[in-house]
Order: C-alpha cells, then structure tokens, then sequence
C-alpha cells in the first residue's frame, strides 16, 4: 500500500473526478460542496492547448470552486490573451501566459494540467508533464499511433500520474443507449452504415 498525504489524496481523487466534470459527464455541483475549500483542497490547473476544446474543457473546470486555474498556455497570442481574460473575468485573477508549454509544466504549484492541444501534439506534453510530476487530462485521440500511445501509458506508470483521456462520450447515457439498440437488433438487419471523421 502507498501512503500518501492528505493533501496528495485530496488532489489524486479529486483530479480523476475532474476529468470527468470537464468532459461534462458529471456535474460540477455534484464534485462541489457548499463549502468554500481550503487551500490545501484546491486543484492548481495548467491548461495547454485554448483552442475550442480548450476553452471548452476550461470552462467546466472553472465552474468547479475547487479547482484554481493558474496558467492559460497557446503558440497563438491571441487566444492565450482570450483564455486569460475568460480566467479572470470568472474569477478575478488572471492567470500566467506562456506560449511555451514547458514553461506550465516548470511551475512547481501546478498539480495538474489539461491538455487539448491539436490532435497530433498530444503525446509529448503528456508525457512531459507526467515527468514532471503533473496528473494529466488529454484529450482524444490519446497519441498519433501505438508507439506514441504506449510511451504515454509508459510515462503515467513509471511517474504514477493520474491520467484521464477525454473519451466521455463512450461514457454519456444516449450513445450507451444507442448502442445497445442496434446491438439489440431494434434496428433491424444493417445493411449499409455511413461515418465520418
């Protein structure tokens, strides 16, 4: 058995409910307690990546009073700036910029980071962050192929991170239920399927 402090305990649990806050899975007041939490409850969130999702996937975090976002990370300034200014608009601190994602990954206070970079850039972030000593949200698709995906694995044992990819939608009521109508047979002999990507 690993011992741990409290306060890694507080943010180990928590971290791996936030994954599925941010994914919209569960509802913030649901993570949430009436009470305002201590320092030592918060969550110190990095956010790599302010594209849609990004913002996205921030957004649900900071609706959560226990998680405090302490740097908003983008190569392109002006959306750095745009997550920025949304922090402290929620919340009245605005937090770091950095164009660089090393530099969040530096900041010894971040417990925790959320990466939503573009699809092709998910793999080293991870794994760094996890050297780092970060627990990570990723966003789907985990990496580029099943190299990069086993690296990934790699990383969050050999560190022991708390990792959350984003495939909430496997885990949304309505598509569980839509699969199990077809597998069900309620649509009928499936002849044809069309998909897209």
């Amino acid at each position: 058995m690993v011992e741990m402090s409290r306060r890694e305990f507080l943010g180990k649990s928590g971290k791996a409910a936030l994954g599925l806050a941010a994914a919209g899975v569960v509802a913030g007041p649901a993570l949430a307690q009436d009470k305002t939490p201590s320092a030592n409850d918060k969550v110190i969130l990095g956010v790599i990546g302010m594209g849609g999702m990004g913002m996205h996937n921030m957004g649900q975090f900071l609706n959560m009073p226990d998680v405090e976002v302490a740097a908003v990370c983008d190569v392109d300034t002006v959306r750095a700036d745009i997550a920025a200014a949304e922090v402290e608009k929620r919340r009245g601190k605005k937090p770091l910029i950095h164009h660089d994602f090393r530099k969040v990954l530096e900041m010894k206070d971040v417990d925790a980071v959320l990466i939503s970079t573009p699809d092709h850039w998910h793999a080293l972030p991870m794994i760094l962050a996890c050297e780092a000593g970060k627990d990570v949200y990723v966003e789907k698709p985990i990496g580029h192929d099943i190299v990069e995906g086993k690296a990934m694995v790699g990383a969050a044992k050999k560190y022991r991170s708390v990792v959350q990819v984003g495939t909430w939608q496997r885990s949304v009521q309505h598509y569980d239920d839509a699969m199990r109508f077809v597998q069900e047979g309620k649509l009928g002999k499936v002849n044809l399927v069309r998909a897209w990507t």
